[in-house]
């Protein structure tokens, strides 16, 4: 007869933060509808009623994960505004800053998720930190014309470069195997737009239309 493996007792910190591990793993490797209590359970070995104790249910512990994530992201654009308001970081870095958080550690799955499954306002905290980092762009901006012009040039850059980093790291692997493009093409693109969208009056450089 097979013996079992002695069971690891775990404290309920150590359970919730390997669960949570455990349940980002499955959205990364196969999407929202993999984060199941049986899932991360078989995953960890632990029991389905120690991960019940802990959530209550598979929402439970997908609203925990959303939490987790979002607390993540804010962190994260909260410390490209702390750069930018000590004049370390440039307009230009908001491509880095947001196409690095949506391809990394899960953000556009996170976003995409949110969107799908109706759960948008766990959003509200980064929108916060996003409004902040405008008012400081704006503050810094170099562009002809009154507040509200910057303002209007600022939100659509804003825009038009948080769509293009959740539709390149949800789908870009994919469309720049079809056309035969390096994994930076999009990301670079955004860098040379960024400032015309900013003052749509700039040329671009030659070095900008490649």
């Amino acid at each position: 007869m097979k013996s079992q493996s002695p069971r690891v007792r775990r404290t309920p910190e150590e359970a919730r933060t390997l669960a949570l591990t455990s349940a980002r793993r499955l959205l990364l490797a196969e999407g929202p509808d993999a984060i199941t209590l049986q899932a991360v359970a078989s995953d960890l070995g632990m029991s389905h009623t120690n991960l019940i104790h802990h959530f209550g249910s598979a929402a439970g512990l997908q609203s925990e994960l959303m939490r987790q994530m979002v607390s993540e992201l804010t962190t994260t654009i909260e410390s490209a505004v702390m750069r930018l308001r000590a004049g370390k970081g440039e307009v230009k870095d908001f491509v880095d800053i947001v196409f690095d958080a949506f391809d990394r550690g899960g953000a556009a799955r996170l976003a995409a998720w949110m969107a799908l499954t109706g759960e948008s306002m766990h959003l509200a905290p980064i929108g916060e930190v996003v409004r902040d980092y405008i008012d400081s762009v704006e503050r810094g901006a170099d562009a002809d014309g009154d507040a509200a012009t910057v303002h209007e040039r600022v939100t659509s850059a804003t825009l038009f470069v948080t769509v293009a980093a959740l539709g390149d790291a949800i789908i870009g692997n994919e469309l720049r195997k079809m056309v035969g493009r390096e994994r930076e093409t999009v990301r670079k693109l955004m860098g040379a737009l960024l400032p015309l969208v900013l003052d749509p009056n700039r040329s671009p450089r030659p070095s900008e239309n490649r």
